[in-house]
């Protein structure tokens, strides 16, 4: 667990200063770093059909933004900063978009975390929601005895899941 301290948010730099040019990132107006390690963290609040919903960022190190990979985060850490400053009640998700819509220009990672009330609609527990189709195999009789060789020779016989 982390020691968080509130910093000068983006929105208010931009609103004073003029800075911080762009479409989101003048709008946070929520700001905090962690003092062990320098993890930055942003956030607004946006109004979505899903109800409102916080856009948050988050960088790693205390020399800015990495540019090189050096500053990615485990998905671990990713929630335990949700769970710190937004609660372990408020679900997240982190969106991986079309490749039209792809922005990956520096190593800031985006989540937007619902309101304690908002249930997803998906996920991998609750069944009272949600119904997997039957779309039969997506394999053919030839790859599945290819498949079934590969086992038999590599004695792999994990089955993940």
């Amino acid at each position: 667990m982390g020691t968080w301290m509130k910093e000068i948010p983006p929105k208010m730099v931009h609103d004073r200063l003029g800075l911080y040019k762009g479409q989101w990132l003048p709008e946070m107006d929520r700001a905090w770093v962690r003092k062990e390690d320098g993890v930055s963290v942003y956030s607004r609040l946006i109004r979505t059909p899903w109800g409102n919903v916080e856009h948050v960022t988050i960088t790693r190190g205390s020399k800015g933004i990495s540019f090189d990979g050096s500053g990615d985060l485990t998905w671990m850490e990713k929630y335990q900063i949700k769970n710190e400053l937004f609660g372990e009640k408020r679900a997240a998700v982190e969106v991986y978009p079309k490749e039209d819509r792809l922005v990956d220009t520096c190593d800031v990672y985006h989540l937007w975390v619902f309101d304690k009330k908002f249930t997803m609609p998906f996920g991998i527990h609750p069944k009272e929601y949600q119904h997997a189709v039957n779309r039969g195999y997506s394999i053919s009789e030839a790859e599945l005895e290819e498949i079934q060789q590969y086992h038999q020779v590599s004695g792999n016989t994990e089955n993940g899941g």
